[in-house]
């Protein structure tokens, strides 16, 4: 007899022999055992987590004749004719290859024949989101209200693509992934009934890489039982997976996190040497950075990684060496070269640069980067500053306006009592200053200066003159012009036509006041501004300028040329006045 793989040799034929769904498996076998099943199900779920499997097992025990609690006997003819592949009354369809509304016209005619050896007729549609559009618009109403003797089962992996009105016509089952204890007892079972063994650990790693399907985990098996024989040991394991092991993973990842390049890089080339794929590496290495992240953030967390309380221990030792910064910049960008290398031809370069990222952090400039930085900075700070020295008074000079004032030394204060303590700066009676300017040939000097109980020396600038009525106007004209043109300039950007953008770009922004923009053209610009003016071009240059001012207006009026040259130079003294110098 030819052989047959793991998965199919061992499917289970009972609801109690499903793993890890016992909350579908339960109601499903109160509906059989009340004999109120629906008319459609819709079983959503991963792949290899249980969905056909319990359809079939769903279209033997609706049609069992002597059911058992809601499961299925096993026993009489009905169930004798659903388990056989040739049951014509169980019809199974694989959406994928039969998606068109002419697939589905068929199925409805056959659903209007009664059962020819069953008491259902039970269409298990496989993969249900891979019909088209119109094919759904078929179903809808044959889903909606089947003959009596239909029962519709609906299994996909992506019910997001359903549509809304093909979900809300089925009882809907949400089928769980299966845990990795759930897998390893499950292959346990199966392994002893095949007469083959699988060391522990490697079972470990085979119900990982299933990642919560037991098709795939099955399937797996079946590839190291082919390799090796009926005796498989963990190293064997990790040679049918290509995955790194974990004692490898623990040296790369203490390489990193100590900045050792070379050492990362080196260890990366013998995997390449080895023959091992790299976004297998890049996918194990991010797993194993993940499981550090979770172990520095949540202590011992055995049920978030799955582990042993061995690997749990490692890892909270090794995540002792790494803040959680450095733990998830390292994560992402492991994540991050894992998702590039599938563009390029070569990866093997584009995964080095990663490792050498992740052993420089500091040259890499991100706000957590930046965060830790800032952090070293103030605990620096909340160390002390060491005390320096009185620094020498220093007499600061101004072109013009220079004071000197004087006060007197300070006299012993007599003997009282004590009173509470004042801020230096504040004294009761403030002591008579000269403020009488000096002579001009004065200039300070340090080593003339007495010793700052003796002398103090303030230099204040002479106060700038009181601007004109004409300097005042001038500047406001020019700071509303300076506001309109960034206005202007802003709303130029919003506009989402290029050829109105060009025109706005001819005129020049006058004035912002009163929420309206001035904006003017020159006179030799009348066919530009004609056109800006049109209602078709105004509109969207309005909407522009909402959507930076809101409620704001535009007025498209004729300005003259700008000032000439002399006009500008007196309308720029009249704003800055002497201190101005036009080179």
């Amino acid at each position: 007899m030819a052989y047959r793989a793991l998965y199919r040799q061992y499917r289970p034929a009972r609801f109690a022999e499903v793993v890890g769904q016992a909350h579908i498996t339960t109601t499903l076998m109160h509906q059989v055992s009340s004999d109120r099943p629906a008319h459609a199900y819709l079983f959503c779920g991963t792949r290899g987590t249980g969905k056909t499997t319990s359809a079939r097992i769903l279209a033997r025990a609706v049609n069992c004749q002597a059911p058992e609690d809601g499961e299925p006997c096993g026993k009489c003819e009905a169930c004798l004719i659903s388990a056989s592949d040739g049951a014509s009354d169980i019809t199974e369809i694989d959406a994928a290859s039969n998606n068109s509304v002419n697939d589905v016209r068929d199925l409805i005619e056959n659903a209007q024949y009664a059962p020819l050896k069953l008491r259902r007729r039970v269409f298990i549609i496989d993969e249900v989101h891979m019909l088209s559009g119109p094919a759904f618009n078929a179903l809808l109403k044959t889903l909606e209200e089947p003959p009596e003797h239909i029962l519709f089962i609906l299994a996909t992996t992506e019910p997001q693509k359903l549509p809304a009105t093909i979900i809300s016509r089925c009882q809907r089952f949400d089928f769980h992934r299966l845990s990795i204890t759930d897998i390893k007892n499950t292959l346990k079972s199966v392994l002893q009934q095949a007469g083959a063994t699988i060391e522990d650990g490697g079972l470990t790693l085979i119900a990982r890489a299933a990642q919560g399907g037991m098709r795939d985990a099955l399937s797996l098996c079946d590839q190291c039982l082919a390799f090796c024989g009926d005796n498989v040991t963990t190293k064997n394991v990790y040679d049918v997976l290509g995955s790194m092991e974990d004692a490898f993973l623990f040296d790369i990842s203490k390489a990193l996190l100590d900045s050792n390049a070379p050492e990362a890089l080196r260890m990366l080339d013998r995997i390449m040497q080895a023959g091992r794929d790299l976004s297998v590496f890049a996918s194990d290495l991010a797993a194993h950075f993940r499981a550090l992240l979770l172990s520095k953030t949540c202590g011992r967390c055995e049920d978030l990684l799955d582990c042993t309380e061995d690997a749990m221990t490692r890892y909270l030792e090794q995540a002792k060496a790494a803040s959680e910064v450095r733990l998830m910049l390292a994560l992402d960008r492991l994540i991050a070269a894992q998702n590039d290398m599938r563009y390029l031809p070569s990866p093997r370069a584009l995964l080095e640069s990663a490792l050498v990222h992740i052993c420089r952090p500091e040259d890499t400039l991100t706000l957590a980067n930046v965060e830790a930085r800032l952090d070293r900075l103030e605990a620096q700070l909340k160390e002390g500053i060491p005390a320096q020295a009185p620094a020498r008074q220093q007499v600061l000079q101004e072109p013009a306006g220079q004071y000197k004032i004087e006060a007197p030394a300070a006299q012993p204060a007599p003997e009282a009592e004590p009173k509470p303590a004042k801020a230096e700066s504040v004294q009761e009676d403030a002591p008579w200053i000269d403020l009488t300017p000096p002579p001009e040939s004065w200039v300070p000097q340090d080593e003339y200066a007495l010793s700052p109980q003796e002398e103090i020396v303030i230099i204040a600038p002479k106060p700038d003159p009181k601007p004109s009525k004409a300097a005042v106007e001038s500047k406001r004209g020019l700071d509303s012009a300076g506001n309109a043109t960034a206005i202007w300039r802003e709303t130029i950007a919003n506009i989402p036509n290029m050829f109105i953008q060009a025109l706005a770009r001819e005129a020049v922004a006058l004035q912002f006041e009163q929420n309206t923009l001035t904006v003017g053209f020159s006179a030799s610009q009348e066919m530009k501004q004609k056109s800006l003016s049109t209602p078709i071009n105004f509109e969207p240059a309005q909407r522009a300028l909402q959507t930076v001012k809101p409620e704001a207006k535009l007025v498209i009026t004729t300005t003259k040329m700008p000032p000439a040259s002399g006009q500008a130079e007196e309308m720029a003294k009249a704003l800055f006045g002497d201190k101005l110098t036009i080179e």
